[in-house]
């Protein structure tokens, strides 16, 4: 955007400006505030917010009223006003520009990230020598923009080119690439009305990490801003006492819209770790069959491996060789239901590794086990959910896991049989009708 009808200004340029009556010449206020309208592709101020003298309450005043004098450094404004503006209704999608964006955080949705504003750049439009128009284009994150609201950049830039041979860049996003975590809209509510469709270009991984970083009720105001179905992909992606904390703060009505897009695992996972009261009033908003469905398989991850683990099984050590190993195992095949897998333990019966009943049968029978076990095995605790032992059947493809205590001695093992009845009960009933 360039021409004559077109120059830049800066917010920070604006705040602070005396605001005299148009008719009298008496200064009345000043500036403390812009109030734009976001429902632009590049928000267009709609009126000034003035702390008029003799008042401690800011007064919002419509853009038709205000006469721009930029290069004066003042504004005018027609007075008496023809309406109330301490009482005129705040326009859909109005926010306020400094209290929304400066020294405030905001998500960048090219570079996924969170950055700082120093500045706002507007767009000044003087085809209307009288009223001009003006627009938020650019956000300024760059040391210059604060350097400027400081009042220093007159005094630092020429040191600073004096010692680099060049000036200190500016650094702008685009308003078109930005997004606010939150906005203040003129009647002071925190809210986020701006055009959250901008979030839907982040995945959600990454929109999570950024959801890290913020507050609280930034993070609130952003899961509120996007869809249900952005928001549980993004609530899954982040650790566990982060969702726990949203899911608490969250409203109850959202947080249902989001459970019922999440995961069912998922789900049970969070619902399981927020407090009952607000668990309770989440289940009022689902239907039946999901609650239904999220309490059977809420019991089925509480109960223990140890309710279904085998327990009798193998095991050697690591000192004894093939020869030994292979007499044992003939002697247990009546006992052991598994006969694929050897455990191998030490003298205080800590897990330290398998062997297969393949390797034993293609091995010298004078090879210790130490030389041909598999040590550092997957394993899980005793009170694993069931469900946490389904994931890893899954990951790793197994056909047995075992079980052992705090103190990692061998308490039993899972196989992905018993591990399929537990979890689907109605399969295994339907095999035995």
């Amino acid at each position: 955007m360039s021409g004559d009808n077109f120059n830049f200004i800066f917010l920070s340029e604006i705040l602070g400006l005396p605001i005299f009556n148009a008719t009298s010449g008496v200064k009345i206020g000043k500036i403390v505030d812009l109030a734009a309208r976001t429902s632009h592709v590049y928000p267009k101020i709609t009126a000034i917010i003035a702390l008029m003298k003799n008042s401690l309450e800011p007064v919002y005043i419509p853009w038709n009223h205000v006469r721009l004098t930029v290069f004066k450094k003042h504004v005018t404004v027609d007075y008496p006003f023809e309406t109330d503006p301490g009482g005129s209704e705040s326009i859909e999608n109005e926010i306020l520009l400094k209290q929304t964006f400066l020294d405030k955080q905001i998500i960048s949705t090219t570079g996924y990230k969170l950055v700082r504003v120093n500045d706002l750049q507007l767009l000044i439009d003087n085809s209307s020598k009288e009223n001009p128009n003006l627009w938020l284009v650019h956000i300024d994150v760059g040391f210059k923009g604060l350097l400027r609201r400081l009042g220093w950049l007159n005094v630092i830039n020429p040191v600073f080119n004096w010692f680099f041979a060049r000036e200190i860049n500016d650094r702008f996003l685009t308003w078109k690439n930005v997004q606010p975590t939150t906005a203040t809209n003129v009647n002071g509510s925190v809210v986020l009305k701006t055009d959250s469709s901008k979030l839907s270009s982040i995945l959600p991984a990454d929109l999570a990490d950024i959801v890290e970083d913020l507050g609280i009720d930034e993070r609130i105001s952003l899961l509120e801003s996007i869809s249900s179905t952005l928001a549980a992909a993004t609530l899954q992606e982040m650790p566990m006492n982060l969702r726990v904390q949203l899911a608490e703060s969250l409203d109850t009505d959202h947080l249902a819209r989001i459970i019922t897009e999440m995961e069912m695992d998922e789900t049970v996972d969070l619902l399981d770790e927020i407090l009952a009261e607000k668990r309770e009033a989440v289940f009022a908003l689902l239907t039946k069959e999901r609650v239904d469905e999220i309490h059977d398989l809420s019991r089925m991850s509480v109960s223990g491996v140890g309710s279904i683990m085998n327990t009798n099984f193998i095991t050697v050590k690591e000192t004894q060789t093939v020869r030994e190993v292979m007499k044992i195992v003939k002697e247990e095949t009546k006992r052991a239901e598994l006969l694929y897998y050897v455990y191998v333990i030490d003298e205080e019966e800590r897990l330290k590794g398998l062997i297969t009943l393949r390797q034993l049968l293609s091995t010298k029978g004078t090879t210790p086990i130490a030389a041909i076990m598999r040590g550092n095995i997957v394993s899980v605790r005793v009170d694993s959910s069931i469900k946490k032992m389904a994931q890893l059947f899954f990951k790793y493809k197994f056909d047995a896991i075992p079980v052992v205590d705090d103190d990692d001695k061998l308490q039993g093992f899972i196989t992905i049989g018993d591990t399929l009845d537990a979890v689907f009960p109605e399969v295994k009933q339907a095999a035995e009708g």
